[in-house]
Protein backbone atom coordinates (compact mmCIF):
# COMPACT_ATOMS: atom_id res chain seq x y z
CA UNK A 1 0.00 0.00 0.00
CA UNK A 2 1.22 3.34 -0.81
CA UNK A 3 2.11 5.49 2.04
CA UNK A 4 0.23 9.09 1.43
CA UNK A 5 0.78 12.54 2.76
CA UNK A 6 3.12 11.26 5.97
CA UNK A 7 6.26 13.40 5.33
CA UNK A 8 8.00 11.68 8.17
CA UNK A 9 7.25 7.86 6.79
CA UNK A 10 8.67 8.72 3.76
CA UNK A 11 11.73 10.35 4.51
CA UNK A 12 14.08 6.99 5.11
CA UNK A 13 17.55 6.19 4.55
CA UNK A 14 17.41 3.78 2.06
CA UNK A 15 19.84 0.48 1.94
CA UNK A 16 21.35 -0.72 -0.73
CA UNK A 17 19.75 -3.86 -2.91
CA UNK A 18 21.46 -6.92 -2.89
CA UNK A 19 21.21 -9.17 -6.40
CA UNK A 20 18.97 -11.49 -5.16
CA UNK A 21 16.78 -9.44 -3.63
CA UNK A 22 16.33 -7.45 -7.19
CA UNK A 23 13.69 -10.09 -8.76
CA UNK A 24 11.00 -9.76 -6.23
CA UNK A 25 10.90 -6.42 -5.28
CA UNK A 26 10.55 -5.39 -8.76
CA UNK A 27 7.40 -7.76 -8.97
CA UNK A 28 6.11 -6.27 -5.41
CA UNK A 29 6.89 -2.64 -6.92
CA UNK A 30 4.82 -3.46 -10.05
CA UNK A 31 2.19 -4.88 -8.37
CA UNK A 32 1.62 -2.16 -6.15
CA UNK A 33 1.44 0.65 -8.94
CA UNK A 34 -1.14 -1.42 -10.98
CA UNK A 35 -2.98 -1.96 -7.67
CA UNK A 36 -2.72 2.09 -7.30
CA UNK A 37 -4.21 2.69 -11.35
CA UNK A 38 -6.77 0.16 -10.15
CA UNK A 39 -7.81 2.11 -7.08
CA UNK A 40 -8.11 5.69 -8.90
CA UNK A 41 -4.24 6.78 -8.91
CA UNK A 42 -3.15 5.82 -12.36
CA UNK A 43 1.28 6.61 -11.95
CA UNK A 44 4.46 5.57 -13.94
CA UNK A 45 6.91 5.67 -11.09
CA UNK A 46 7.23 4.40 -7.99
CA UNK A 47 10.48 3.98 -5.00
CA UNK A 48 10.28 1.27 -2.39
CA UNK A 49 10.29 4.07 0.57
CA UNK A 50 6.47 4.67 -0.96
CA UNK A 51 5.34 1.66 -0.04
CA UNK A 52 7.43 1.38 3.25
CA UNK A 53 10.66 -0.61 2.13
CA UNK A 54 13.68 0.65 2.56
CA UNK A 55 16.01 0.01 -0.88
CA UNK A 56 17.46 1.68 -3.25
CA UNK A 57 14.85 0.24 -6.17
CA UNK A 58 12.74 1.92 -7.97
CA UNK A 59 10.34 1.19 -10.99
CA UNK A 60 9.27 3.83 -14.36
CA UNK A 61 6.57 2.04 -16.04
CA UNK A 62 5.76 4.61 -19.13
CA UNK A 63 7.06 4.58 -23.11
CA UNK A 64 10.12 2.68 -21.80
CA UNK A 65 10.14 0.26 -18.44
CA UNK A 66 13.15 1.61 -16.44
CA UNK A 67 14.19 -0.49 -13.47
CA UNK A 68 16.16 1.86 -10.62
CA UNK A 69 18.31 -0.91 -8.83
CA UNK A 70 20.87 1.32 -6.77
CA UNK A 71 20.53 4.15 -9.08
CA UNK A 72 22.95 7.15 -9.38
CA UNK A 73 22.20 10.63 -11.28
CA UNK A 74 25.86 11.40 -12.76
CA UNK A 75 24.84 14.19 -14.97
CA UNK A 76 21.93 16.78 -15.50
CA UNK A 77 21.57 19.25 -18.34
CA UNK A 78 18.98 22.03 -19.28
CA UNK A 79 17.64 23.04 -16.16
CA UNK A 80 13.57 23.87 -16.62
CA UNK A 81 9.99 24.62 -15.11
CA UNK A 82 8.34 21.26 -15.33
CA UNK A 83 4.45 21.76 -14.39
CA UNK A 84 2.14 19.75 -12.86
CA UNK A 85 4.12 17.20 -11.58
CA UNK A 86 2.46 14.79 -9.40
CA UNK A 87 3.38 11.91 -6.66
CA UNK A 88 1.49 9.34 -5.76
CA UNK A 89 2.27 9.85 -2.13
CA UNK A 90 0.56 13.42 -2.33
CA UNK A 91 -2.75 12.39 -4.62
CA UNK A 92 -4.45 14.97 -6.49
CA UNK A 93 -1.58 17.52 -5.86
CA UNK A 94 0.29 18.80 -8.69
CA UNK A 95 2.93 21.54 -8.66
CA UNK A 96 5.47 23.33 -11.19
CA UNK A 97 8.56 21.77 -9.81
CA UNK A 98 12.69 22.34 -10.60
CA UNK A 99 13.93 19.19 -12.89
CA UNK A 100 16.42 18.92 -15.71
CA UNK A 101 15.48 18.10 -19.07
CA UNK A 102 18.35 15.89 -19.50
CA UNK A 103 20.09 13.07 -17.35
CA UNK A 104 22.81 10.47 -17.11
CA UNK A 105 22.60 7.58 -14.66
CA UNK A 106 23.93 4.53 -13.27
CA UNK A 107 21.46 1.88 -12.46
CA UNK A 108 22.45 -1.67 -11.55
CA UNK A 109 25.84 -1.31 -13.03
CA UNK A 110 24.96 -0.18 -16.33
CA UNK A 111 24.61 3.75 -17.90
CA UNK A 112 21.89 5.22 -19.21
CA UNK A 113 20.56 8.74 -20.85
CA UNK A 114 17.02 9.88 -20.75
CA UNK A 115 15.56 12.90 -22.15
CA UNK A 116 11.95 14.71 -21.46
CA UNK A 117 9.29 12.48 -19.48
CA UNK A 118 11.29 9.48 -18.41
CA UNK A 119 14.27 12.04 -17.47
CA UNK A 120 11.96 14.04 -15.07
CA UNK A 121 10.22 10.67 -13.94
CA UNK A 122 13.66 8.93 -12.74
CA UNK A 123 14.66 12.29 -11.36
CA UNK A 124 11.60 12.45 -9.29
CA UNK A 125 12.19 8.57 -8.26
CA UNK A 126 15.81 9.11 -7.46
CA UNK A 127 14.66 11.93 -5.10
CA UNK A 128 12.56 9.64 -3.01
CA UNK A 129 15.53 6.89 -2.64
CA UNK A 130 17.62 9.62 -1.40
CA UNK A 131 14.95 11.16 1.12
CA UNK A 132 13.88 14.16 -1.26
CA UNK A 133 10.27 15.13 -1.29
CA UNK A 134 8.42 15.87 -4.02
CA UNK A 135 6.98 19.16 -1.77
CA UNK A 136 11.41 19.71 -1.70
CA UNK A 137 11.22 20.51 -5.14
CA UNK A 138 8.15 22.64 -5.66
CA UNK A 139 9.19 26.36 -7.59
CA UNK A 140 7.83 29.04 -5.89
CA UNK A 141 6.66 31.99 -8.32
CA UNK A 142 8.97 33.70 -9.49
CA UNK A 143 9.55 37.77 -9.56
CA UNK A 144 11.27 39.32 -12.53
CA UNK A 145 14.13 40.38 -10.95
CA UNK A 146 15.21 37.78 -8.63
CA UNK A 147 17.88 34.98 -9.06
CA UNK A 148 16.75 32.59 -11.74
CA UNK A 149 16.08 29.36 -10.25
CA UNK A 150 18.99 27.55 -12.95
CA UNK A 151 21.71 29.07 -10.77
CA UNK A 152 22.27 31.25 -13.65
CA UNK A 153 22.83 34.26 -11.60
CA UNK A 154 20.73 35.56 -13.63
CA UNK A 155 17.94 37.90 -13.07
CA UNK A 156 14.98 35.50 -13.97
CA UNK A 157 13.16 38.29 -16.74
CA UNK A 158 16.93 37.87 -18.45
CA UNK A 159 16.70 34.19 -18.29
CA UNK A 160 14.41 31.47 -17.85
CA UNK A 161 11.42 34.37 -17.84
CA UNK A 162 12.05 35.73 -20.81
Amino acid sequence: MIIKNNEEALRVICQPVAEHEVASLLDILDRELKLSALEGYPGIGLAAPQIGIDKNIAIVRSKTNIDLINPVITSSKYPFMFTNEGCLSFPGRLETTSRFQEIDFISNNRSFSLKGLDAVVVQHEVDHLNSILFPDRILKKLKPNEKCFCGSNKKYKKCHGA
